[in-house]
């Protein structure tokens, strides 16, 4: 029943706002037609209707389609021809059809939903796990065949809303349209249909792009037509590409490039630095390379030194305030340490930014004390609205701005960066790029690390400082990162390096494991009973609190006490691929919620707070001063125990519970990965089965395992690790044709 509803509300989410969107603009252009045409309208809007069928659904079609992959986190629809040589036949309500690989892939995104509602109806599902740890496949022509068969039959089964039926009818007559369209035909029928529609923009005929930086526009923008297409072709293997973009997404992109480029262009006055002498060849070139451009991309694993490097600059920056004396007509810095500006895309990143690059200060002797790190959006300014304070017009006022995790930059929150640098500072970008992509759509860092002329100001460190040569971590996040994956190496680490393990769950597949040899696959609930172990000495920390309160009248009382709960907190940490099923983080924050409150003898009611409860904030809070990421601890703070408050890490006051709502906060002993960005633990459990199958990737696994410092234990099925670590992640993006 959970799934089925889970797959309802997937459709009804990109129906409520793309396919709405797209009748709306369908609605709004045959209005303006018949007010305007200056022919007889009563005609044209008549042949408009006769010919509506075919050119609105196009357009509703790639609209729902576009909107469905921005989902998933790409910025274009890439329709590629290249096998196009070999069409694919099968058998369709009777009719034999024919169709190519790209044809099939647009008529499968735009009907996974509807697929993924016949699947709980009936066993057809792609990826179904089986009992012996293997999958299969259903063939796109069955599965149409079964949707359009059973159309009645399924409708019948399914418990919906009147709006929910009415949802589902409209994007089974998307699917009809299309597949009628598409079926037998060929690429140019398609890019004539293309070519012809008024609300489709062809990059190409319009290249005379004079950009207006003051108002971010160009030609395309003045056409307001809603997708963006670009077509190229290969002569040698005669195929063509099309890439399309919903028109925001475009013009994102075209403006990043375009302020990348500007800045790129901007002179500046290198610093006098003195390098020390413990820096590695990697380094000098990272810092040459930031000290001499306005714009640079610094990326490494994690321990190969990226802030280190950059305290460099940072030390030059002090060392050119404090010459101020100096007449010469080079420009100068303010006095204030204001010139610089800290930022990353989570409060947690940016606390781990400024302690990082504070602790490099110091064991340079450096007296500095720096500004405070921020989250982008807290630089920019961004609020309730989503739109930036700062942008072109009322630039940054800093002189260098340094970005760390700059993996987690979505498409658009990188434009409003860069279009908020001004002329003449120093914009650098710390990251690595072998992480996850950002959760919004674009993966900014890796295409920005591809594109040839951005190459001069891309420095990559490898030397890990933190993993040695023999480090069983480092090997394990080297054998990931690599093209072709050696999964016997990995293997074969899981089970030789003491600071690695895994451990195989679901006991129906322990049969299956590697050499047919049985391991020990124990129960869900023994495994979560023996992880909870781990966090025994934060349980008798917070319990030591309900007998020794802390003063919290007392600033400093405030800031040991949650600086000491940090830190054994932060020794060991749960990390999901997802947040459903068995090995989800909801599951494992309950179990470990009622494990806490019999620990500590706490009432097992229904209350959400409870003393000693690790909450992290899902969402910014302006008000409150906290941000997406951050971590805190619902402590008792007086001997009454409904006197609740929550403390957050350098924070010296703390905020009632109730004035924090529910909706934007979880329960923090598992998080999933991807809200462990920016964060490290001494040792890391990592969590996921086959039902994580379509969100494992190896890059998850990668951030996953570099969260950890000291140890990795990994508790999953075979055939889940291998899938993760054996699918690169693909984010179709149109960054590099900006360029």
């Amino acid at each position: 029943m959970s799934n089925n509803n889970k797959s309802k509300s997937a459709i009804s989410l990109q129906e409520s706002w793309a396919g709405n969107i797209s009748d709306y603009i369908l609605l709004r252009r045959r209005q303006t037609h018949v007010a305007y045409d200056a022919t007889d309208a009563k005609t044209n809007d008549e042949n408009r209707r006769n010919g509506k069928s075919e050119d609105s659904d196009l357009f509703t079609a790639l609209f729902v389609i576009l909107a469905a992959h921005l989902e998933e986190g790409h910025t274009v629809l890439i329709v590629d021809t290249a096998d196009h040589e070999a069409p694919m036949q099968g058998q369709i309500n009777g009719e034999i059809v024919t169709l190519y690989a790209w044809q099939q892939n647009l008529l499968e995104i735009l009907a996974t939903p509807i697929f993924a509602l016949i699947d709980t109806q009936i066993n057809t599902q792609p990826n179904t796990q089986l009992d012996d740890d293997t999958t299969t496949e259903t063939s796109l022509f069955v599965l149409l065949d079964t949707l359009f068969g059973q159309r009645d039959y399924l409708w019948a089964q399914l418990a919906l809303s009147n709006h929910e039926k009415g949802t589902l009818i409209k994007r089974f007559d998307a699917i009809t349209t299309l597949y009628h369209r598409l079926k037998n035909s060929d690429l140019s029928t398609f890019v004539h249909s293309i070519h012809e529609h008024a609300l489709f923009a062809n990059v190409e005929a319009n290249s005379d792009t004079d950009t207006d930086f003051n108002n971010n526009q160009n030609s395309l923008s003045k056409n307001n037509q809603p997708i963006i297409y670009s077509i190229t072709k290969n002569e040698v293997t005669k195929s063509s590409k099309i890439t399309f973009w919903l028109h925001r997404t475009w013009q994102a992109e075209f403006n990043l490039a375009q302020h990348i480029s500007h800045i790129l262009n901007q002179r500046i006055v290198p610093l006098d630095i003195a390098m020390p002498e413990n820096l590695n060849d990697q380094q000098i070139a990272a810092i040459n390379v930031a000290n001499n451009n306005a714009f640079s991309i610094i990326t490494g694993g994690p321990g190969t030194g990226k802030t280190y490097t950059v305290a460099q600059l940072v030390i030059a920056l002090q060392q050119a305030t404090e010459s101020r004396g100096d007449e010469s007509e080079h420009i100068r810095f303010s006095t204030d340490s204001a010139s610089l500006a800290l930022a990353a895309p989570t409060g947690k990143a940016a606390q781990r930014m400024q302690e990082s690059l504070q602790a490099a200060l110091d064991d340079a002797n450096v007296e500095l004390q720096l500004q405070e790190a921020k989250t982008i959006h807290r630089l920019l300014g961004i609020g309730r609205t989503g739109r930036p304070r700062y942008d072109a017009n009322n630039p940054l006022g800093e002189d260098i701005i340094i970005v760390d995790e700059a993996s987690m930059l979505g498409v658009e929150l990188a434009n409003y960066l860069v279009s908020a640098v001004k002329p003449g500072a120093r914009l650098i970008l710390l990251g690595d790029a072998n992480q996850l992509a950002a959760v919004d759509a674009g993966a900014v860092l890796a295409d920005l690390c591809r594109i040839p002329l951005l190459q001069p100001v891309h420095a990559e460190l490898t030397e890990s400082r933190r993993f040695s040569a023999e480090s069983g971590i480092g090997k394990l996040a080297t054998q990931i990162n690599k093209a072709e994956t050696n999964l016997q190496a990995i293997w074969q680490l899981l089970r030789q390096d003491a600071a690695l393990s895994f451990q195989y769950v679901n006991t129906l597949q322990a049969e299956s494991v590697l050499n047919n040899k049985i391991e020990n696959s124990l129960s869900k609930e023994k495994i979560i009973s023996e992880v909870s172990s781990n966090y025994q000495s934060y349980i008798d920390k917070v319990s030591n609190l309900l007998e020794n309160p802390m003063e919290k009248s007392v600033p400093e009382s405030v800031k040991n006490t949650t600086t000491s709960l940090m830190e054994v907190f932060n020794q060991f940490r749960i990390l999901t691929a997802g947040h459903n099923g068995e090995w989800g983080n909801h599951y494992i924050n309950k179990y470990l919620t009622q494990w806490h409150l019999a620990e500590l003898k706490l009432p097992l009611g229904q209350n959400t707070w409870f003393h000693g409860r690790p909450v992290m904030m899902l969402q910014n809070n302006y008000e409150l001063g906290l941000f997406n990421g951050d971590i805190g601890f619902c402590l008792q703070t007086s001997d009454e125990r409904s006197q609740l408050e929550v403390f957050f890490e350098n924070k010296t006051q703390g905020i009632a519970v109730n004035l924090l709502n529910e909706e934007v906060i979880a329960t923090a002993y598992a998080m999933t990965i991807h809200k462990s960005q920016g964060s490290e633990f001494d040792h890391v459990a990592i969590t996921f089965d086959n039902s994580h199958a379509r969100l494992l990737s190896k890059e998850l696994i990668y951030t996953a395992v570099t969260r950890a410092k000291k140890q990795v234990t990994i508790y999953s099925t075979k055939h889940a690790l291998e899938k993760a670590v054996q699918t690169p992640t693909e984010r179709h993006t149109g960054l590099a044709l900006q360029f």
